[in-house]
């Protein structure tokens, strides 16, 4: 599935094109998915004869919602970005050349959530929404080298055996036995000692962390980045669930004509205070696996140990960097709209433009398209399908602001607003064929 920045809502001009080329599938999706296939076999002949079968069966089941995910389009696959992250890869592998890395695979998750993973057995996955909060090559550099360590350490193998071996355990048995056995408050019982195998699983991954950045830290200490970067990378993942479409759209600035001024009552919210039904944020985020997991403030105070206080300051973004990021923003946008999440097309565009990451005419072709189909679906009484509602406990807030705004459209505004907003990008915008034919879409509409 080869993707030219081509919008299921509509096509997009050339211009918008220009070197945004991605993939949603892999050129070699077979050679893929031959490889999951053999690092998976590898990992099933590690483990011994103790819980064999079931152990097979929990990695054949993983690998098949892996290679659903490749299926499902969860990936995406660009030239550039790929060529920049082997880039940083390159410098870990040959500064570290024990490390064996003829297995490793990298993937970009489409997630906007800024994090990244090891499979445990050679693949590892790098979000997109984590090249937004890296602030250098040192910072990314740093969480590759948490990540193979993770790899090195054989944490994945160790948490399936453990989980296994804490499920069968005598102690564990006895208890399960005990409950079924129980005549009352059996439920009660079974969610004490659910809580309490949780609990010991959170403070194994808490150690599990910790391992991974002394390691990572040893393995990144060898090349050439920065090592004080180890410990802003960790800061950096800490604030990022409160950063996390966080930008203020700057919906008034965007939206306010001369002609059609901007009504508050566009963004007022809803009286209706509470909704325990809907209180998750729209990506259901975990924040503490978005975070690496707690106790990041336990993490940098054992970090800080490794560290020479005499290295340099941190370096700040290369021009590579800042290029992925923008890359990374096109990207998102598109494959926003390819999901049907228009609230969040809107969000990211009003702030890529607010940021300077487009400019007005480019801003203006996505924006113009955005309000006609915002339009179409409202008209067509579809719009509920491609913009989710607002969950009052949501941290998402100005996203929630973004949906607010959306949903308290009328079509008579968003015809006005769309005339206006053409109208005021019509010079700017005289030689683009698609964003005319908008403009006269809504001077019909105005008339």
């Amino acid at each position: 599935m080869r993707i030219f920045f081509l919008f299921l809502f509509f096509n997009v001009s050339s211009c918008f094109t220009q070197n945004i080329e991605f993939d949603y599938l892999p050129q070699n999706k077979d050679s893929l998915e031959k490889y999951v296939n053999e690092v998976n076999d590898k990992k099933i002949k590690k483990f011994g004869d103790n819980y064999q079968k079931k152990i097979r069966e929990n990695i054949q089941e993983r690998k098949a919602a892996f290679l659903n995910k490749i299926s499902d389009s969860s990936f995406v696959f660009n030239k550039r970005i790929t060529a920049y992250l082997n880039t940083i890869l390159k410098e870990i592998y040959t500064s570290n050349p024990e490390i064996n890395n003829n297995d490793f695979y990298f993937l970009i998750d489409k997630s906007q959530l800024p994090n990244a993973a090891c499979y445990g057995n050679g693949i590892f996955t790098v979000n997109l929404g984590l090249f937004k909060f890296v602030n250098s090559d040192d910072e990314l550099a740093y969480i590759l080298c948490h990540e193979i360590a993770h790899y090195v350490l054989e944490h994945n193998d160790k948490s399936l055996l453990n989980y296994f071996e804490t499920l069968n355990s005598k102690e564990n048995k006895k208890k399960i036995k005990v409950l079924k056995n129980q005549k009352y408050g059996k439920r009660k019982a079974y969610s004490e000692l659910i809580e309490d195998l949780s609990y010991n699983f959170l403070m194994r991954s808490q150690e599990v962390e910790i391992e991974a950045d002394s390691l990572g830290f040893l393995i990144y200490r060898n090349t050439k980045f920065n090592n004080n970067a180890s410990i802003t990378s960790l800061k950096n993942l800490e604030l990022s669930d409160k950063l996390l479409f966080n930008e203020d759209p700057k919906l008034k600035e965007n939206f306010n004509f001369e002609n059609y001024p901007f009504k508050d009552a566009w963004i007022k919210k809803d009286e209706t205070l509470f909704d325990i039904t809907k209180s998750s944020d729209d990506f259901i985020l975990d924040k503490d696996s978005l975070s690496s997991h707690p106790s990041i403030p336990l993490r940098i105070k054992k970090l800080n140990f490794l560290i020479n206080k005499k290295t340099n300051s941190i370096v700040e973004n290369t021009n590579e960097l800042n290029e992925i990021k923008k890359l990374v923003s096109f990207i998102s946008i598109s494959n926003f709209i390819d999901t049907n999440k228009l609230d969040m097309a809107f969000y990211q565009s009003l702030v890529m433009y607010n940021q300077k990451l487009i400019d007005s005419k480019m801003y203006a072709e996505i924006m113009s398209k955005l309000l006609k189909k915002t339009y179409e679906l409202k008209e067509n009484h579809t719009f509920g399908r491609y913009v989710s509602p607002i969950y009052p406990f949501s941290d998402e807030l100005y996203l929630n602001d973004v949906k607010q705004f959306l949903n308290n459209l009328e079509l008579k505004n968003i015809r006005k607003i769309g005339l206006s907003f053409c109208l005021s990008n019509e010079e700017i915008m005289k030689n683009n064929k698609e964003f005319n034919e908008i403009l006269n879409y809504f001077k019909s509409l105005n008339h």
